[in-house]
């Protein structure tokens, strides 16, 4: 067994479908989150900033103009400083000497304000940052005062805690945290939903593939799917079908010729038992021997033409493909069977298209194994001789040979099995010559149809597609 599949770790396509499903969220959370905070947080300074100098302009345009800097007391009197509730408000003079603030625990009066940027506020700019006092940070504006000509006076500092605003983006991650958990909770339920609905196929298609490898052909499959599953179970159902026709070919060849060998081996059998044991003698033991020599004959050609099918169907190195003209090799195929058209005693004719139709050919080059075209060539016409009633007709064409015999035609129950091996009809050898013809035609991209002429007898048609070895005899300068 696969240990991965053993594992108790082992990972189901649903439950990955549901993580990646869950972790996708958590960072688009992640994402979201970060910037709304970091969004949010920049947004709130920026107030803040704007807000403590709006303020801060309020106490310069008080304070304009006098000589002295406000002192506590001034504003405690004028409850200037007090009304600004969440700010610190200190006010310093030219030397940063504190004369008056809002948090004199925090800012003692008579203490130097220790403040980065003092010295530019105190030169008459403008300043504003984010500043940590004290292991506590604040948005800090400063301003300077100033007298009426112009001179500075002094500065007045606004701090205010970032706590607000650090709360405010608790808040948001609070709320945030729990659209999560909502969103995650959502994102479960319909993970869990689409993961079944993809991992059950799934599933389906293990158990086929492996009912499919104890040879077992009734599994459902989720045919009707249009996505890729789909795809791949209508695949799968092409390969179990031809799989299963295989094996059915497989069993009745493996049938077909046990009985087809048994036979022989029978007869041998026998005629030599008979002989060793003395039932036949004189003319009867050597009649014996002629039959146990043309058994053996028979069953040495059953057996090569086996082991020639096998190979022709299994062994793609064998043919060695080369541009040649099909009529030569139909042409050749007549004068190498005309021995045994004359033991038969009939004829046996070789015509070129013109001869028969009056219409003209170009030799065109197609790309074939000579040789076992040739064989292919030889089957159909030494079937056809055992068939005719006075002769055969072979003509060809650039992609095509026919031949015709002047015979009983075929029976149409015989039709459909006239290519099955050892199926030989009522005048059969082997068996095995029609399917070798058939094999050697599909290993060259073509067919073989056999049919009845309408002028009588039996005809065979080998036929080779026209495009692709034109091509390649075209490309093959040999």
């Amino acid at each position: 067994m696969d240990k991965r599949a053993a594992s108790p770790f082992r990972r189901s396509l649903g439950l990955r479908i549901t993580a990646s499903y869950f972790i996708l969220l958590v960072l688009a959370f992640l994402i979201a989150g970060t910037s709304f905070n970091t969004l949010t947080r920049q947004f709130l300074i920026r107030e803040t900033k704007e807000n403590l100098r709006e303020q801060g302009n309020v106490i310069v345009n008080m304070y304009k103009g006098p000589s002295s800097l406000p002192t506590q007391n001034d504003l405690r009197t004028g409850r200037v400083l007090a009304n600004l509730i969440d700010a610190d408000s200190v006010i310093v003079d030219t030397k940063g000497v504190i004369t008056a603030t809002n948090r004199p625990r925090r800012f003692p009066v008579g203490d130097i304000l220790v403040y980065p940027r003092m010295q530019k506020v105190l030169a008459g700019s403008e300043e504003s940052d984010l500043w940590n006092d004290r292991d506590r940070d604040m948005v800090a504006v400063g301003l300077p005062l100033l007298y009426k000509d112009g001179a500075v006076k002094g500065g007045v500092f606004l701090f205010s805690r970032l706590e607000g605003i650090d709360a405010m983006g608790r808040q948001i991650n609070r709320a945030l945290f729990k659209g999560l958990l909502l969103s995650g909770l959502i994102a479960l339920i319909i993970g869990v939903f689409f993961s079944r609905s993809i991992s059950k196929p799934a599933r389906t298609l293990s158990a086929a593939a492996m009912a499919l490898a104890g040879r077992r052909y009734d599994t459902d499959l989720p045919l009707d799917r249009a996505d890729e599953l789909g795809e791949v179970a209508r695949s799968f159902a092409v390969m179990r079908d031809r799989i299963r026709r295989f094996d059915e070919m497989q069993r009745s060849f493996l049938q077909t010729a046990s009985h087809e060998l048994k036979t022989p081996l029978m007869s041998i059998q026998g005629y030599a038992e008979g002989i060793k044991d003395g039932v036949f003698e004189g003319a009867e033991a050597e009649k014996g021997l002629d039959i146990i020599i043309t058994e053996s004959q028979r069953l040495k050609g059953i057996v090569d033409e086996m082991i020639l099918l096998s190979k022709l169907e299994s062994m793609d190195g064998l043919y060695r493909f080369q541009p040649i003209r099909l009529s030569e090799v139909a042409h050749e195929g007549v004068e190498k069977l005309q021995g045994l058209a004359l033991e038969l005693g009939k004829e046996l004719r070789f015509a070129a298209p013109s001869d028969v139709s009056g219409a003209s050919d170009s030799d065109e080059l197609v790309s074939g194994d000579r040789d076992k075209l040739l064989q292919a060539i030889i089957n159909l016409m030494s079937n056809a001789l055992r068939h005719a009633r006075d002769g055969v007709l072979v003509t060809a064409s650039n992609h095509c040979i026919q031949v015709r015999d002047d015979g009983d035609g075929i029976d149409p129950d015989e039709l459909p099995h006239l290519f099955q091996r050892f199926f030989k009809g009522k005048r059969g050898d082997t068996g095995l010559g029609l399917s070798i013809a058939m094999v050697i035609a599909e290993k060259h991209g073509g067919t073989i149809t056999a049919s009845n002429a309408p002028a009588g007898g039996a005809l065979f048609e080998l036929s080779l597609s026209s495009s692709r070895h034109s091509a390649e005899a075209v490309a093959s300068p040999n």
